[in-house]
């Protein structure tokens, strides 16, 4: 097995402690990858390796690619469902850090936390620009609220803030939203005319890339917020930064990016906004996550090449 990005060491021991062959190459290039992929039968990445097809065509060996994580936007599905390569990931492992999270950029944006920062280690006392308001008194909403993340979010903030809480997903989850306590509606339009707080949480594929646009934006209600810790281009960014500009939304919490780390100069207008508050991709960056995806991986490998 080749370990192509760096992973919390708890999974590798119990790969090794299981019998297989294990070697970690984290800083392995595309060239070098594509060169060496058929010396393995699985293959273990986490964000920064891109199994494309050109990579996947180069084996007739490789059986698993593993996906320390959730999104598998960096992998070719096509190309291995057409060579019968399987590909598994760790869904549930990241719920409790990005969850957790989100509501820091919820509160973050609310109270103005990192403008207070900033300005205070500058020398200036602004306490008159930072009037913020409360959570409790916010109705959210969750776009993927059918989710793992989506609904540890509605939890967190229904039974944790006494927040009103609607959601919206593709998929069924009347009964799990029941259970939460939170409401169900059934198309995104009307879960943005309705919330003064919107969260992300849905995978990017065809079908959600540019999901909030400037036809979306423009029905959030005005004033209210947005925040993204899915991926980056869920989010027409040039449309975000003018809906910004215009003080048609208060704010946005954003962990997510066009490109990582932000190069075009609208992405880069956009994190420097004063009401804009950013973090590098770091939503599954916890100790606990780490090793927990770590530990999933490797025992579902362990569970396939075993039986």
């Amino acid at each position: 097995m080749l370990i192509c990005d760096p992973i919390h060491p708890d999974g590798p021991a119990l790969l090794r402690e299981a019998g297989f062959d294990v070697e970690e190459n984290t800083t392995i290039t595309a060239e070098q990858l594509q060169s060496r992929i058929s010396e393995f039968d699985a293959v273990i990445v986490r964000g920064r390796t891109k199994i494309a097809g050109s990579v996947l065509n180069a084996t007739s060996k490789l059986k698993v690619v593993a996906r320390s994580g959730v999104g598998l936007d960096n992998v070719d599905l096509e190309t291995a469902k057409a060579k019968s390569i399987k590909v598994i990931s760790t869904p549930a492992a990241p719920t409790t850090s990005v969850a957790e999270l989100t509501i820091g950029l919820m509160l973050a944006v609310l109270r103005k936390i990192s403008y207070a920062d900033r300005t205070i280690k500058e020398g200036k006392w602004v306490k008159n620009e930072l009037m913020g308001t409360e959570l409790k008194s916010k109705t959210i909403g969750i776009i993927g609220a059918a989710g793992r993340i989506g609904l540890e979010v509605a939890r967190i903030t229904v039974q944790g803030f006494g927040s009103r809480v609607v959601g919206y997903d593709v998929i069924e989850f009347a009964e799990k939203a029941r259970q939460v306590g939170f409401g169900v509606v059934s198309n995104l339009d009307e879960l943005l005319s309705q919330c003064d707080v919107v969260s992300i949480h849905v995978p990017y594929l065809l079908t959600t890339h540019h999901l909030i646009n400037e036809k979306s934006l423009s029905r959030m209600k005005k004033g209210s917020i947005l925040v993204n810790a899915s991926r980056g281009d869920i989010i027409d960014g040039q449309a975000l930064l003018q809906a910004l500009n215009t003080s048609r939304l208060a704010g946005a919490g954003l962990d997510v990016f066009h490109k990582e780390p932000p190069v075009d100069e609208w992405e880069k207008n956009l994190v420097k906004l004063p009401n804009v508050v950013c973090t590098a991709h770091v939503g599954a960056q916890t100790a606990e996550c780490q090793r927990l995806e770590s530990t999933q991986i490797a025992e579902q490998l362990i569970q396939m090449f075993k039986n």
